[in-house]
């Protein structure tokens, strides 16, 4: 039983790895390992702060997919879905979902 618990464990933590090799893949250059934006590109495009997303797993993606334009029609966020596998998807929404802040239990 301690084995099974050992793997689930190893299994779990390559995940994350893979996560994190992703986000640095495919987004840090914009959003920062950290997620804050605080990169010269990130600066440029005034990308979001990740800490603060408050989207849907389904809005994430479509934003990964489909990338993001301001008013003027010029793309801010490349459309990433011809680029990223469907895992590698997946791996990049568990990272922005693991930056966001606990919600308060006080009222």
């Amino acid at each position: 039983m301690k084995m099974f618990g050992l793997l689930l464990s190893l299994a779990a933590s390559l995940v994350a790895a893979d996560d994190a090799t992703v986000f640095q893949n495919f987004c840090a250059a914009c959003h920062g390992i950290d997620g804050r934006a605080h990169t010269p590109q990130g600066r440029k495009i005034k990308a979001k702060d990740l800490h603060e997303c408050k989207k849907t797993d389904a809005e994430i993606e479509r934003q990964i997919r489909e990338g993001s334009v301001v008013k003027a029609g010029v793309s801010v966020m490349p459309p990433l879905g011809q680029t990223m596998t469907e895992d590698e998807i997946q791996a990049a929404i568990r990272v922005v979902k693991s930056f966001r802040q606990p919600e308060s239990t006080t009222k």
